[in-house]
């Protein structure tokens, strides 16, 4: 039907049988019986035969707008149908830190997964991240693993990444610049900025009180935050070495002797939720990359 209702509008637009013929590559003929069927199968006169040129009926002029529109919809469709569906990104959850100082050693543009599949970053602190797999909103996520949140770490599959440890921080100016050895309780009633992750402030806490010192805390927003204040005062912080940077010679970083702070980083996988073929090849990538460092 779509074939004929062409032909009677390729013939409306020329106004010749033998143009029509010509514009559609087939014989006149052919084109007298598509009209010929179309009249037939509507019942109505659609077509008047002058010497010079055809003319449409008023129920052939009808016909010539519906069939502009159905012939327009059809090619809209064919075009629409040809057209391979867009891929979807791969939504990626990980913690700011994660995402900001390891972005480059995670995502090559050689590596196969990143070729495959495009993908989106959803930096978040723990918080967010927690409550976006408790949504399943998320499928999976890199982020830190706090042992004391028990109830949420059973709930996940967990690849254990890598490991970060924790270095005491402080402006160039500040008095412990000057020591070559720094001990625990040098931190004796110190201001020690942390973010506002109830984990990691426990964590800080209590490696400190284990140590028998008393300090002073303080909450701020990010890493970033807390460099900020430091540059500033006489506070100090204990921030990951990939928060540093090395060539800032405005922070002091140096270990404290007998204190360790350590944080696991894993992959958290929501074992309800399936994942895709390029989801689980991302987290495969990751997983290999992250287990190096």
């Amino acid at each position: 039907m779509l074939g004929k209702l062409r032909t009677f509008q390729v013939l409306a637009e020329c106004g010749s049988y033998t143009e029509a013929a010509k514009r559609l590559y087939c014989s006149q003929p052919s084109v007298s019986q598509h009209i010929r069927y179309l009249e037939e199968f509507y019942g109505v006169k659609l077509i008047i035969r002058n010497k010079q040129r055809i003319e449409l009926t008023e129920r052939g002029a009808l016909l010539q707008k519906q069939a502009v529109q159905l012939l327009e919809l059809f090619d809209e469709t064919q075009e629409l149908m040809a057209t391979p569906a867009a891929q979807q990104p791969v939504a990626i959850y990980m913690s700011s830190h994660i995402a900001e100082n390891y972005y480059e050693e995670l995502f090559d543009s050689n590596a196969p997964c990143c070729k495959a599949c495009p993908f989106e970053i959803n930096g978040r602190c723990y918080a967010e991240l927690r409550e976006q797999l408790l949504a399943k909103k998320a499928k999976f996520a890199v982020m830190p693993v706090y042992p004391a949140d028990e109830g949420f770490c059973h709930s996940y599959d967990i690849q254990g990444l890598f490991e970060e440890e924790f270095q005491l921080v402080f402006s160039q100016d500040h008095p412990l610049a000057a020591r070559k050895v720094i001990y625990a309780k040098d931190l004796e009633h110190a201001a020690v900025l942390q973010t506002k992750s109830k984990h990691m402030q426990a964590l800080i806490q209590q490696a400190l009180e284990a140590k028998g010192v008393e300090a002073f805390y303080m909450q701020m927003t990010d890493f970033q935050i807390i460099k900020k204040v430091l540059r500033q005062s006489d506070s100090v912080s204990f921030l990951p070495l990939k928060a540093l940077d090395p060539a800032d010679a405005s922070l002091v970083y140096r270990p404290v002797k007998g204190l360790r702070i350590v944080r696991q980083n894993g992959l958290f996988i929501d074992r309800e939720q399936q994942l895709n073929h390029a989801e689980q090849a991302y987290c495969d990538h990751i997983s290999i990359k992250l287990s190096s460092f």
